[in-house]
């Protein structure tokens, strides 16, 4: 097993970066006709197509090792999950309280290390978990009411779902590298995919010529696929190099380029409740990734 902590955290920053743009590319595609689920489905396609190009490229075999199976199989339900659910939360909540309820995961990350990894995360660490969720309640909390609770239980599932990825992006490393195991686990999750967004658009595609969609929407849709092709690469590299509890704090740069995207792009603001909630989540994952360079 690799473990480069430096490479695998400059990986790790990277794509936390990119995909901090992917859900605002999304948001701005539903405004000029395109559903989020059609997002997904475009971006799955071209990223099954762009990672068996390079897996061919290097020689690598397309196929799935027999010790791998039981990871790729989670691999690829994480990875369903977190298309599906993250992007479609941002069509029923804003962009982000999406974004602070899915950005749990790296708490979920640290506090189930000791089963998944056999890493103790101390009590400080779990201190900073009952921070982080606290920041969550005062986020939700206020405006349970006003908000569309499809649109936080997708965003809970896609957190839950993100968890489940980088464990299991940790254990396939061994046997494929990103490339192999990325493009197989995209054309696994396709035929669903296309199935969700056939049954959304009852029997239709609005990307397809002839849709409602506009140029603008076609052009952000181009973008969030070519943004997730780099992004995944970078993150499964980044799990490739070091194990996923000590890189997810690292994750936390996401919230912050996807709020601030979020204000310029989509004139986007939150209440009050949820910047401070926002801010106690964020908070929770820098300490806990100080925690962690502390205790090395």
């Amino acid at each position: 097993m690799i473990n480069r902590a430096g490479l695998g955290i400059a990986c790790a920053l990277g794509a936390a970066g990119l995909y901090g743009l992917v859900p605002n590319f999304v948001r701005a595609a539903i405004g000029n006709g395109i559903p989020a689920i059609e997002s997904t489905l475009f971006r799955t396609f071209m990223i099954a197509v762009v990672f068996s190009m390079i897996a061919v490229v290097q020689g690598e075999r397309l196929a799935v090792p027999r010790p791998a199976l039981p990871s790729f199989i989670g691999q690829s339900v994480a990875t369903l999950f977190v298309s599906v659910a993250y992007l479609g939360s941002v069509q029923f909540i804003p962009v982000g309280l999406a974004v602070i309820i899915f950005y749990l995961f790296p708490v979920l990350i640290m506090v189930l290390a000791p089963l998944v990894e056999g890493r103790n995360p101390g009590i400080l660490r779990i201190l900073i978990a009952v921070v982080a969720f606290f920041g969550l309640a005062i986020a939700v909390g206020p405006s349970f009411d006003s908000l569309d609770i499809r649109g936080i239980f997708l965003a809970a599932l896609a957190s839950a779902g993100a968890t489940l990825q980088f464990f299991s992006g940790r254990a396939i490393s061994r046997y494929m590298s990103p490339a192999a195991f990325g493009s197989l686990v995209h054309m696994v999750i396709l035929p669903p995919v296309l199935l969700i967004a056939l049954y959304a658009g009852s029997g239709t595609l609005r990307f397809l010529p002839g849709g409602p969609a506009t140029g603008t929407g076609l052009l952000f849709m181009s973008g969030v696929a070519l943004v997730y092709v780099i992004a995944y690469m970078a993150q499964m590299l980044s799990l490739r190099f070091a194990p996923a509890s000590t890189i997810a704090p690292f994750y936390n740069l996401e919230p912050v380029v996807a709020t601030v995207t979020a204000a310029i792009i989509l004139n986007e603001r939150m209440q009050i409740n949820q910047y401070a909630g926002g801010g106690l989540v964020l908070a929770a994952l820098v300490a806990s990734s100080l925690v962690g360079k502390w205790k090395k």
